[in-house]
């Protein structure tokens, strides 16, 4: 990783806060359920409808939520070809109530296409930025929906252990405070149920993912340490698995998700699995004709869409 990664990264997230937003016309979605613990909790997004038979499903990356501008784009790439679009909260996130998510929960993405909303659609398709990729890499890995086709994670890690101790040891990491800070804001609101194994305030003073995921993931899921819970939800233990065609992209000097971190995983292959690198770029942020192998002056997002209607080896 180099200083381009970081001009990328800063630059994309400074050009985002100024991007339009969601659209006000998009239909509220909603679907109620129950947690781990068998208590009421609801899973919320936003739909729209643009096909009887298409259907994209985008997830959106770790303290975010479908209002973070980035899930704008894959909407965007979504209705111009057609394809109708659900940005999908994580549970905690958004309007979604009840609990918090964990980078390896699926149960709510096999939730969510289980709705009678969502049973009409023929072709499903997942987008996840981030940590959203990870989950869609690794609910693919674990008897999907048939009706899931294929699956694209952008920027998104793989190893749940080697990241975090990527995240939280870089000297630079002007990341962190405000990954933490969404969860934060997220966990408030589950601690207003009274189950929170600590404080708000508590919550609000921590620094690394590894404290988060010891004093929050762990106690919250059951796990009996964050590494027994890196070891159970890392998608780099089941993508062997994997049960239809997926596209890792990913930027070599990504400063959140460093390339050492995810290549020794994508080397072990896979035959359903297809890997592209940007030579440059940060995370979740490219160059502008930055090229999956089609027409560059198409956005990523519509190139991505592209590829899972028509999955190809690169």
């Amino acid at each position: 990783m180099t200083l381009t990664g970081h001009y990328f990264t800063l630059r994309q997230h400074f050009a985002r806060l100024v991007a339009p937003g969601l659209p006000s016309n998009l239909t509220r979605w909603q679907q109620p359920g129950r947690d781990q613990h068998g208590l009421p909790m609801r899973l919320s997004g936003a739909l729209a409808h643009a096909s009887e038979r298409e259907l994209l499903i985008v997830l959106h990356g770790l303290g975010g939520s479908i209002a973070s501008r980035y899930m704008a784009r894959a909407l965007q790439a979504a209705l111009a070809r057609g394809v109708s679009c659900l940005l999908l909260n994580a549970r905690g996130a958004g309007d979604s109530s009840g609990n918090i998510a964990h980078a390896g929960l699926i149960d709510d993405l096999g939730h969510a296409l289980a709705s009678e909303s969502l049973r009409g659609y023929e072709r499903v398709y997942l987008f996840g930025y981030s940590m959203g990729g990870h989950v869609a890499l690794r609910y693919s890995s674990h008897a999907p929906d048939p009706r899931v086709q294929s699956v694209v994670a952008l920027c998104s890690p793989l190893d749940l252990a080697a990241n975090m101790r990527a995240f939280d040891e870089a000297l630079v990491n002007p990341y962190r405070p405000y990954v933490l800070g969404g969860l934060a804001a997220q966990f408030a609101r589950y601690a207003e149920g009274g189950r929170a194994p600590i404080s708000v305030e508590r919550a609000r003073r921590i620094r690394r993912i590894f404290d988060w995921d010891r004093d929050v993931v762990a106690p919250v899921f059951g796990f009996e340490s964050p590494w027994a819970y890196y070891e159970r939800c890392s998608a780099a233990n089941t993508l062997e698995s994997l049960e239809v065609p997926a596209l890792y992209v990913g930027a070599k000097h990504d400063p959140m998700i460093p390339y050492d971190t995810v290549s020794p995983v994508l080397r072990r292959g896979n035959d359903k699995l297809s890997v592209i690198w940007c030579e440059s770029g940060g995370h979740l942020a490219f160059p502008a004709r930055f090229s999956l192998g089609g027409p560059a002056e198409l956005s990523l997002e519509a190139q991505c869409l592209s590829w899972l209607q028509h999955p190809t080896r690169p």
